[in-house]
């Protein structure tokens, strides 16, 4: 009886370590990394070479940026000097619209808004009246270089807006001195607009 006894515990033993043999001998050899078998649990796993367990792997993001984040530089008109006029007059010999055309004729989308003033002498329908002929005059001489003329309008202001004010009703001076004296409220003013600006104060 106890020979039987201690042959089945050798038998036990021999099928214990030839299990862990295995366990041992199958698992996959590795020259990266040594295994770590616990022995608080029944399968063995790869240790990392710094020793550390769950340690998440940090993957490098792409830059992801692309050529079409550069940006594009803001169109930005022409400050065009307004043209002057003679008294009571529609036309002038004074223009340089040379500017204004180059940046209509490349940027078809823009937009020109003439203003037409006059000075303070004479009825105000009547000036109002010429401050639109002075405007279109202007926009005359653009559509003869090759303006279009869905670009341009126009806005008459008559005795508005003036750049030398009025003269107090106690401040006498000659005709001649008046018109002199008003020279520059008899102007063309330019106003331009594109869709990728903010509109121009004229």
């Amino acid at each position: 009886m106890i020979t039987s006894v201690l042959l089945y515990r050798a038998v036990f033993a021999i099928a214990v370590a030839a299990f862990v043999s295995g366990c041992v001998n199958t698992a996959p050899q590795s020259t990266a990394a040594p295994l770590d078998c616990d022995d608080r649990y029944t399968r063995c796993a790869v240790q990392s070479e710094q020793g550390s367990k769950g340690k998440a792997l940090t993957i490098p993001q792409q830059n992801t940026s692309s050529s079409d984040d550069v940006s594009v530089p803001a169109i930005v008109p022409p400050s065009i000097t307004p043209v002057l006029f003679d008294f009571d007059s529609a036309k002038t010999t004074h223009l340089e619209l040379s500017e204004a055309v180059a940046f209509l004729i490349m940027y078809p989308e823009a937009r020109l808004t003439l203003h037409g003033f006059t000075d303070p002498v004479g009825r105000e329908d009547y000036n109002r009246a010429l401050s639109y002929q002075r405007a279109a005059y202007v926009r005359e001489r653009l559509l003869m270089v090759g303006v279009s003329s869905s670009q341009i309008s126009l806005k008459a202001h008559g005795e508005n807006d003036f750049i030398v004010a009025e003269l107090a009703a106690d401040q006498i001076l000659s005709r001649d001195d008046l018109i002199e004296q008003y020279a520059p409220n008899r102007r063309v003013e330019f106003a331009f607009t594109h869709p990728d600006t903010m509109a121009q104060a004229y």
